[in-house]
């Protein structure tokens, strides 16, 4: 493990989580930033799924896939900061919806689960041939980080670095996490009603004899979502399915930064003991940060967002 102590402050984690998704930290952003006016709305067609995605053509030679976590978007603040500094760094990016992400419930009739892999592996490979950069990087937050460790062990396309900001490793683990702390399960539960009721909006056939708006915790509403709405029995093979396997850190074969910290209030910092310890893949620790934060005092600037810049450019 690489142990990191940036200059994290404030030390609650809690301050440190909220203020990753705060939109306060969107006035880092220039009043036009360059990699918005130069963004372009991209369909991504497969197979399996409809895709959208937002792409910032740039001059150099990389390009970095950005992924949200559970219930944000393309536009999510921590995603629209990281793309700003590596734009400006000279890297194109392109900020990528799941499923059901950043008001496209329309595009899919079935519903985003987060086993769903096969179709996003499939998203990326498209992207990796459409557009044929030399190094392409791939960057995921929260639930995006559990993602992108998965798609990096799954493509066969070549990829120059992946990044897992705050990554579930033990999905069970994280989910009690967020049930047992109020605030946390208050803020998920009216995110994720709100996207069940925008998908129920489109496809209300979906949700015949599912009175879902009854359930009041987090832990019911999965168990009862897995049954009704995917091809596992229980939530534990659910959760299972999408768990970061000892087999799939062996499956990634391209340079892998896991970066967590260790009071983490979503995710415990324990579950990473679980990785291998193999030369492409490393976890970079920090004492402070919350759940995807890693703020640097009044500034607001995150020191995760400096340090990938700095990884993938080689500054």
């Amino acid at each position: 493990m690489i142990i990191c102590q940036p200059p994290i402050w404030p030390k609650n984690p809690h301050i440190q989580s909220f203020l990753a998704s705060s939109r306060l930290r969107l006035r880092l952003l220039p009043k036009e930033p360059r990699f918005i006016k130069q963004a372009q709305q991209l369909i991504i067609d497969t197979e399996l799924v409809m895709l959208e995605g937002v792409y910032s053509p740039n001059q150099g030679s990389q390009l970095v896939i950005i992924l949200h976590g559970w219930e944000g978007s393309a536009d999510s603040t921590y995603v629209q900061l990281l793309a700003h500094r590596l734009y400006e760094a000279g890297c194109s990016v392109l900020r990528l919806n799941m499923r059901d992400h950043g008001g496209t419930h329309h595009m899919n009739e079935a519903l985003f689960h987060s086993c769903r892999i096969e179709e996003m592996v499939m998203a990326l490979d498209w992207i990796v041939d459409r557009f044929e950069y030399q190094d392409i990087s791939l960057c995921g937050f929260s639930l995006g980080g559990n993602f992108a460790l998965r798609m990096a062990a799954y493509t066969e396309k070549k990829l120059s670095n992946v990044f897992a900001i705050s990554p579930p490793i033990n999905p069970h683990n994280a989910m009690l996490a967020i049930q047992n702390t109020r605030i946390y399960h208050a803020y998920f539960m009216k995110k994720w009603r709100r996207s069940l009721q925008l998908k129920q909006d489109h496809f209300p056939h979906l949700f015949e004899g599912h009175d879902w708006q009854q359930e009041s915790s987090l832990a019911d509403l999965t168990a009862d979502f897995v049954v009704r709405h995917t091809d596992y029995p229980k939530a534990e093979d659910y959760f299972a399915g999408y768990r970061i396997t000892p087999k799939i850190i062996q499956n990634i074969d391209t340079d892998a930064q896991i970066i967590s910290s260790w009071d983490d209030p979503v995710i415990p910092f324990t579950d990473l003991s679980t990785i291998d310890r193999l030369p492409q893949v490393k976890i970079v620790g920090t004492p402070h940060g919350g759940h995807c934060g890693f703020i640097q005092g009044l500034s607001l600037h995150s020191w995760v967002e400096a340090h990938i810049v700095k990884e993938v450019c080689h500054e």
